[in-house]
């Protein structure tokens, strides 16, 4: 198995997703996952007539640094917001898949939509049926670029009493209800670890429609993006389910709270109003570059005691 990150590691140390990649140098990782998860905002390059110049940029830093993308993260876009720029959202997701098509990314997280009146677990009958109209719609941009879409698990903790697909037989169930090649699942193990399940056993529910990961810990509180040992995640209930499973994707890192900014969700800094100065708000991108490397060793470890270390 081969270790992945986020480019999301790098976000607040840089401008465009090229400078973000340039940071992977040195830190061990190869492979990366493409966050697209920030790009809807207003002036974004990523909702103009160039959006494609930033995905090619960061493309060739990639080649040039010899790494590549090996999976992605949508924009954050909740179809079912009545409070929503469908016309933005729908155009960034899309532009999302057919970026992913460009950079030869197989898989990509797209979150499903969202409603304050569909109730956890009472809705889920309804929550299936209005999900299915919104990756029903992606299935042409699937299939022109012949890219994954792959649905989430989150938490309560995060989502209220709206109801998400929480346990890997849910999201079995619904890559079976869309029945399409090309939807399948990704696992956060942060997400579940929120919740106290057994995720040996949500893995193998999943079985082959398990594409993807995404691995970062937490003390099971809060969803906070923490490298594995800084939290309470069960990292051999996680390794021994994807080996049940014979599990051939990525180990794909999205940890990237190892080092808090100063307003990092979903956490504040407790800054005192009396100090004027600040020269410790925010770690240096250089403490940053050593702890992404120390992220790299933390999974080779893992992944090594598990006989199943790719480079």
């Amino acid at each position: 198995m081969k270790l992945a990150t986020t480019t999301g590691d790098f976000l607040a140390w840089s401008k465009t997703p090229a400078e973000a990649v340039s940071l992977f140098e040195g830190t061990g990782f190869r492979h990366l996952d493409y966050n697209f998860y920030r790009v809807i905002y207003p002036g974004s390059p990523f909702l103009g007539d160039r959006w494609l110049d930033e995905v090619e940029a960061a493309g060739r830093e990639a080649e040039r640094l010899g790494l590549d993308f090996v999976q992605a993260h949508s924009p954050n876009y909740n179809p079912f917001d009545p409070k929503a720029d469908h016309e933005v959202g729908m155009l960034a997701t899309l532009r999302s898949i057919e970026a992913c098509g460009r950079l030869g990314i197989r898989n990509i997280v797209v979150h499903s939509g969202i409603a304050a009146d569909l109730d956890y677990p009472g809705g889920r009958d309804e929550y299936f049926r209005r999900n299915r109209g919104f990756y029903s719609s992606l299935f042409p941009a699937m299939e022109k670029w012949n890219v994954n879409v792959l649905i989430e698990n989150s938490a309560e903790k995060n989502m209220g009493g709206r109801y998400f697909f929480m346990t890997g037989e849910e999201m079995r169930d619904f890559a079976d209800y869309m029945a399409h090649p090309l939807l399948h699942c990704n696992w956060d193990t942060g997400h579940a670890n929120m919740r106290g399940t057994d995720q040996m056993a949500d893995i193998i529910a999943m079985g082959g429609h398990l594409r993807a990961l995404h691995v970062q810990d937490n003390l099971g509180t809060y969803d906070e993006h923490l490298a594995p040992f800084m939290g309470t995640l069960d990292i051999d209930a996680i390794m021994q389910g994807l080996k049940a499973i014979g599990y051939k994707g990525y180990f794909t890192f999205e940890a990237d709270n190892m080092l808090l900014r100063s307003a990092r969700w979903p956490h504040v800094r407790r800054e005192s109003p009396s100090v004027a100065e600040r020269r410790l708000s925010n770690p240096p991108v250089e403490l940053k570059r050593k702890a992404i490397a120390l992220l790299y060793e933390i999974g080779r470890t893992i992944l090594s005691a598990y006989d199943c270390f790719e480079e």
